[in-house]
């Protein structure tokens, strides 16, 4: 029964992420703007990741196969997400000199990962990735009002989240909530509704009290 809660959940947040990835899509055309066309890239992986997951619902299958050691498919996966992400995060902070760092963590922790059976390295790397990612996108994009980089950092954010607890009931919860969060991005939801335009509002206020100064 659980599972085919799951399959559900799995379901709406692939839905999620393909409206994601049309929506930056289309934005990407009409402006070429090269982190756009980074996003759709990223979502487009975590997206076969998702239709993997949905068949281990459907089906039963074990996504789980030990590759050798403590290393499974299930954990290569996540590194390569993870290694990814921090990618995107090194592009958009423009540090070209450490676009390898990731390859070789990564690199470092698969082999590590096979030598001893802990998931507490990748637990850490996922918690550091997510995190710091998250911070550095949701403060950037408060400051620039960009509100693609909130939604991404709010991904990160739950997607560390749930990659911490490493309990399925909230990693695929927290996944779709990290979904629809960068779903809105795309949609200008917080430039809208969030950001607040200070000079209006202090325009208005400045014009409501001056209404009750000359009423009195």
């Amino acid at each position: 029964m659980a599972e085919i809660g799951f399959l559900v959940v799995e379901i709406i947040y692939f839905i999620f992420g393909i409206l994601t990835i049309l929506k930056t899509m289309k934005n990407w055309k009409l402006n070429k703007n090269r982190m756009l066309l980074t996003v759709t890239v990223y979502i487009s992986s975590i997206l076969v990741r998702s239709i993997i997951d949905m068949g281990v619902y459907a089906s039963g299958f074990d996504i789980d196969i030990t590759v050798a050691g403590g290393l499974d498919i299930g954990m290569i996966m996540g590194f390569i997400l993870f290694t990814i992400q921090l990618e995107f995060m090194f592009y958009l902070m423009d540090l070209p000199k450490l676009y390898t760092l990731p390859v070789i963590i990564t690199t470092y922790l698969m082999m590590g990962r096979i030598l001893v059976d802990s998931s507490i390295p990748f637990i850490i790397y996922a918690m550091i990735t997510g995190y710091g990612s998250a911070f550095f996108l949701i403060k950037d994009g408060r400051k620039s009002r960009n509100g693609l980089a909130i939604g991404m950092g709010l991904f990160f954010l739950f997607w560390g989240l749930g990659s911490t607890f490493q309990i399925e009931i909230l990693f695929v919860s927290l996944r779709l909530v990290a979904m629809i969060a960068l779903f809105l991005g795309t949609k200008g939801f917080y430039e809208k509704y969030v950001f607040v335009n200070v000079e209006e509002e202090q325009k208005i206020m400045g014009t409501w009290i001056a209404k009750l100064v000359v009423k009195e």
